[in-house]
């Protein structure tokens, strides 16, 4: 309460995104520092993250490389897991024409 008005803050419904997502099919190889790269299929893609298919058991927070088709390795941190399907965030967003190129390129 401020003097005789009531702030309210509000925020954003859980489901809120900040890019669209596509589903797309395609192939990814990542990897970890130090570690050797594994395979991955691409299931969901935005400029500021994708979602994954990967037999590599990967750990929230972790900080992995992504290399997209015709890019040079990206830097994401995985964010969310349920069984083998990852979500990560790009560290640094996918300007949106890139995006918007990779989704064309991988629709499925």
């Amino acid at each position: 309460m401020l003097g005789n008005r009531t702030l309210e803050a509000s925020k954003a419904p859980p489901s809120a995104r900040r890019d669209e997502r596509t589903s797309v099919d395609g192939r990814a190889r990542f990897r970890a520092a130090g570690s050797n790269p594994f395979h991955a299929a691409l299931f969901r893609l935005s400029a500021n993250g994708f979602r994954m298919f990967t037999f590599s058991r990967q750990a929230i927070g972790k900080h992995i490389w992504v290399n997209l088709p015709g890019l040079q390795p990206v830097e994401a941190v995985v964010r969310r897991q349920d069984g083998n399907n990852y979500g990560c965030e790009f560290v640094n967003p996918l300007h949106p024409s890139v995006a918007d190129h990779l989704k064309a390129k991988l629709a499925k």
